[in-house]
């Protein structure tokens, strides 16, 4: 039996990260001819292509920061099938969305093998929903896009009998090992120089709470707010922060750095940041974890306007990126960063920008191959005690920005009155860049705090 060294990202020692609650869940709306058999074949072959879909983790339970994978031989994925009974009252769409809503609450052992639960809800002959499931320590949000093309390929050379030219994976394990390098060397060793000059005093971002909070009082749930902004406008967005030579992710830095300033006069941030970890392109076409926690600290108190405060948060980010390290080994270097944490009158953030598919990924197999919608997202991520902040676009072209937070600690209309300041925000930079950004303003509205003059 072959023993490969965990990555950072499977390292776990207070457990959480083996939560049955630790997910990755797809639907996808099939229309169309559909042969159940090279269905089959295909999810069996992508789990035979896919290493982390056969891995199985073994921890040392006296110190979750040691441990290894064991990869399986190839196995089959059971495909369940079930028909859908007609819904008096409900449309089809209704029904899949619910599917979606109960798989995302589905739980998944890591240790279960293959790391890929697929079941087929049949409403005709030309008309399906298939839901795929799989733990979080073995898949990610990238690994989504990648599992749809590979299920795609293999499906299509079934079924024509043409052999699929998809490129094959790196194993993640090879990851594992790339990472063990990385670190002794001199990138490494560079990095952290970086992040010693530039987390010197720094502290994670929080938001206050509107009552004390305690793991010991919060709600049986986390609840989510969503905010968004249209079509057309998100493309007026992505024009302006373009002519300042910034991405939209950029413009959604800025107005959150203006936000934080305007409820708590803070302009020295450090958030957190969700990044897609592949360290290299020869990792990208590999299922597994990769998603790494970044920080990305924001010193703005000199910015005289909203195109300033863009050019600082593409400054930083850039940075960021050029350094990144697993966030264990800075939490080694700076143990007090997360220490605002334990504070029960605020909560940490965290910013997770989910892009869209690319467009040139051919994801299908079938007349029509779409993923289920929800009409507002719903709470996605299983640690509690923190404000997440996802901004995402759906199939649809509509911007959302998603705030999940403890409803124990924070009220609703907190949430609405931050949500609304903050896409007022993105609006105001689209709108008026060079506009002069003065600290203590008003946007002009109804809100207090810092804005724009």
């Amino acid at each position: 039996m072959d023993l490969y060294p965990l990555s950072s990202r499977q390292l776990d020692p207070d457990g959480l990260g083996r939560s049955t609650k630790h997910i990755v869940a797809l639907a996808l709306r099939i229309k169309g001819e559909l042969r159940v058999d090279a269905l089959e074949g295909a999810l069996d072959e992508v789990v035979e292509r896919q290493e982390a879909l056969r891995t199985r983790l073994d921890y040392d339970e006296t110190d979750g920061t040691r441990g290894f994978q064991v990869v399986l031989p190839p196995m089959p994925v059971p495909l369940a099938v079930h028909d859908v009974a007609p819904a008096p009252g409900r449309s089809r769409d209704e029904v899949a969305i619910e599917l979606l809503t109960a798989l995302n609450e589905e739980p998944m052992s890591f240790a279960d093998t293959p790391s890929l639960r697929a079941t087929l809800h049949r409403f005709d002959d030309h008309d399906a929903v298939l839901t795929l499931l799989s733990h979080h320590l073995f898949s990610d949000g990238w690994s989504i896009g990648v599992l749809r093309r590979e299920i795609a390929a293999c499906y299509r050379a079934r079924v024509t009998g043409v052999p699929h030219t998809l490129p094959n994976p790196v194993p993640y394990r090879e990851f594992a090992s790339w990472e063990q390098e990385f670190l002794r060397g001199e990138r490494a060793t560079a990095a952290r120089r970086f992040w010693q000059g530039k987390l010197a005093g720094a502290e994670m971002c929080t938001m206050p709470t509107d009552r004390p909070f305690s793991p010991g009082t919060q709600a049986p749930r986390a609840e989510v707010r969503n905010f968004t902004i249209d079509p057309d406008t998100l493309a007026k967005v992505t024009a302006s922060a373009a002519r300042h030579r910034c991405s939209v992710w950029h413009v959604f830095l800025a107005a959150y750095m203006a936000l934080v300033e305007k409820i708590s006069g803070r302009a020295d941030l450090t958030l957190l940041t969700v990044n897609s970890g592949r360290p290299a392109r020869e990792f990208y076409d590999t299922i597994g974890f990769f998603a790494n926690l970044v920080p990305v600290r924001l010193e703005f108190g000199d910015c005289e306007s909203f195109a300033d405060l863009m050019l600082r948060a593409r400054k930083a980010s850039a940075e960021a990126q050029q350094h990144q390290l697993p966030l264990g080994s800075i939490l080694e270097l700076y143990p007090d960063l997360m220490k605002g944490s334990g504070d029960p009158l605020a909560l940490p953030a965290g910013f997770n920008y989910i892009s869209s598919p690319a467009d040139h990924e051919d994801t299908e197999f079938t007349t029509s191959v779409e993923p289920v919608t929800l009409a507002e997202e719903q709470p996605s991520s299983f640690r509690r005690g923190a404000f997440i902040w996802t901004f995402l676009v759906v199939p649809t072209g509509e911007f959302r920005c998603v705030v999940e937070y403890e409803p124990s600690a924070v009220d609703a209309s907190t949430v609405d009155r931050w949500g609304s300041d903050y896409i007022d925000l993105i609006l105001a930079m689209a709108d008026r860049p060079d506009q002069a950004w003065q600290r203590g303003q008003t946007s002009g509205k109804s809100h207090n705090g810092g804005g724009f003059a």
